[in-house]
């Protein structure tokens, strides 16, 4: 992997405890969309972050993360890149990237998993939408959908597209899908077999996802999510 600093250009809260960061590597870098890096804290303490952008031009990372007062292990993260403006990272690392193919595609998001299908359809889209893609994004509240609009933008401009959002505790405004984001695909899906599914959340949602998309006969060499390299 490619190790490098990274320019701090920009670093805001999204919705609460949801930070948009965007880096500029000192130099060129290179992955794959749906890849993550490894932000560096020191030589043995590496965390992981998904991309979620497409590999652009310009040389430009964003970051989504999740972060809370709780949650030291990120808020840190945050807090470098507060003082310093600059943060050292690895990449690319992750094997659960956008692979070529004709089969249609499901992308199954939760929280700010999101980040990495958002790598993934960006690089679709970039490339033409020729086949069906379906983006199943769960969350417990709506004010976390933060990127609602340009999902919902994006599946108007783009027939082949269909966007899902799944709210587990919905408010009383809220008038889209309840429940848990596996069970909605599950719903909408008599069968499974012979579609790609890239899966990024939790690992509990992960190890959940994969045992239930086995009763609909998901084909294993299908199921991509970095979740599964450890469960």
């Amino acid at each position: 992997m490619q190790k490098t600093s990274c320019n701090v250009e920009a670093l805001h809260e999204m919705a609460d405890t949801l930070w948009y960061v965007r880096l500029k590597p000192e130099q060129p870098v290179d992955f794959n969309a749906g890849q993550y890096l490894l932000v560096v804290m020191a030589d043995d303490d590496k965390r992981p972050f998904s991309i979620a952008n497409k590999p652009l031009e310009n040389g430009e990372i964003e970051l989504h993360i999740g972060a809370s007062a709780d949650n030291t292990y990120a808020m840190q993260v945050l807090k470098r890149m507060q003082e310093q403006g600059q943060i050292e990272v690895q990449l690319p690392a992750g094997k659960a990237y956008l692979r070529e193919s004709r089969h249609p595609v499901i992308l199954m998001a939760g929280g700010t998993g999101f980040a990495y299908t958002r790598s993934i359809l960006q690089q679709m889209l970039a490339d033409g939408l020729h086949k069906p893609v379906f983006i199943y994004w769960g969350v417990r509240h709506e004010d976390h959908l933060y990127a609602h609009d340009e999902l919902a933008t994006w599946a108007a401009e783009h027939k082949e597209l269909t966007y899902v959002p799944v709210v587990q505790h919905g408010g009383e405004q809220w008038q889209g899908r309840g429940g848990l984001v596996h069970e909605a695909i599950m719903e909408d899906f008599p069968s499974l077999t012979g579609y790609d599914i890239y899966v990024a959340g939790r690992f509990e949602m992960a190890g959940v996802a994969r045992e239930a998309f086995k009763e609909k006969g998901v084909d294993a060499e299908r199921l991509f999510g970095d979740a599964y390299e450890f469960i």
